[in-house]
This record gives structure tokens, C-alpha cells and sequence, in this order.
């Protein structure tokens, strides 16, 4: 009978082991989704064996909230240079990101069965918030509290949608961007910095 287990990887100490299993879980999240996260498929992806992943993290449970909290906090690192808040939207929406909406589909999915995944979503979304909070500020909202929340509802929805095949999206930034003018009480087309 074959065996299943990949050639075993390079020799590494505590932290830097942990990090390779932490990394190969990532990758492995974003190709296959959270579901795929088991100990088996992540020993495989590391090149180790499942037990020692599950001697360096410390339940399943919290490797999954930690690889999507990094998922989470990645993207927003990247977008974080994004400056006004029509750029963001469009650079949210733009479906180059259709890995990490399944991440956070994933993870909004299984959050009631999950306390430690439950809490890294709420932590991440009040992070997204904020940022969003910093965009619609720097746009001249006065309460920009309410209006990101709303943003990040209609952007995460835009992109969950399209997962399934939903609207062209060509269409999901002008359609969000008139609807954040009406919330804001701008005149329409005071975001469109496309011309």
C-alpha cells in the first residue's frame, strides 16, 4: 500500500516549525477553504507529520481562528495604502480577493460553533470598521461609525454574491459608491474620482 505521507521536511526549531505549520495551513485555507484545515491536511501541506502539528498548535479550533484572523489581517494591510474611499471601495470589490470572501464566508458559517473562531471574526470586523471609519472621515462623513458598518455589510455582501456567480462586477463599486453618497448626503456622483 502507497504511502500517504509527504517526504518529511528540514529540521526546524519550535518557533520556526510553528511558523511553516502556521503558513501551510494559510495556503492551504485560502486554496481549499477553512473546512480543508484538518490536521492531516495541513501535516500534509507542511510536510510533517499530523501529530506534530498537533503538538505545536494548540487545538484545531484555535489554529483555524488564527489562520483566519491572518488571513483577515493580511488583506487589510494591503489595502491599508489604499488612500479615499472610492479607491477602497473599488479595490474591495474588484474580485481579486474571491479567496479571502471565502475565508470569511467560511468563517462567518461556522463562528456560532466556534467561540475562538466567533471571537477573531468580531475582532477582525471591528478592525475593518475602523479603517473604514479612517476612509469615510478622510471623505467628510461627521458619524462615519454607522455609515462603515453599512459600507462593510454592502462590500462583504457585493463579494459573497459574486462568489456565486451574482452581478457583473463592473457593476458592484458604482452601485456601492451611489449608495454611500446617499448615507452621506452627497450629491450623486461626488465620489466618482474616476474622471
Amino acid at each position: 500500500m502507497p504511502s500517504t505521507t509527504t517526504a518529511p521536511s528540514a529540521r526546524l526549531a519550535g518557533p520556526a516549525r510553528r511558523a511553516a505549520i502556521l503558513a501551510a495551513a494559510t495556503e492551504l485555507a485560502l486554496s481549499d477553504g477553512l473546512a480543508a484545515l484538518t490536521l492531516r491536511r495541513v501535516g500534509e501541506r507542511a510536510g510533517v507529520a499530523s501529530g506534530l502539528v498537533a503538538h505545536y498548535v494548540d487545538g484545531m479550533d484555535a489554529l483555524v481562528a488564527e489562520v483566519f484572523a491572518g488571513i483577515s489581517a493580511r488583506e487589510r494591510s494591503e489595502v491599508a495604502g489604499v488612500r479615499g474611499i472610492a479607491p477602497l471601495v473599488r479595490t474591495l470589490t474588484d474580485g481579486t480577493r474571491d479567496a479571502v470572501t471565502r475565508v470569511w464566508v467560511q468563517a462567518w458559517a461556522e463562528s456560532p460553533a466556534h467561540a475562538r473562531l466567533a471571537a477573531a471574526v468580531r475582532d477582525e470586523q471591528a478592525a475593518w470598521r475602523a479603517l473604514l471609519e479612517d476612509a469615510l472621515r478622510e471623505a467628510g462623513a461627521a458619524d462615519a461609525a454607522p455609515v462603515a458598518r453599512a459600507l462593510l455589510g454592502m462590500i462583504d455582501g457585493v463579494n459573497a454574491h459574486a462568489l456565486a456567480g451574482g452581478r457583473d462586477r463592473a457593476d458592484h463599486a458604482p452601485l456601492l459608491l451611489r449608495a454611500l453618497e446617499a448615507m452621506l448626503g452627497m450629491q450623486r456622483g461626488a465620489l466618482d474620482d474616476s474622471q
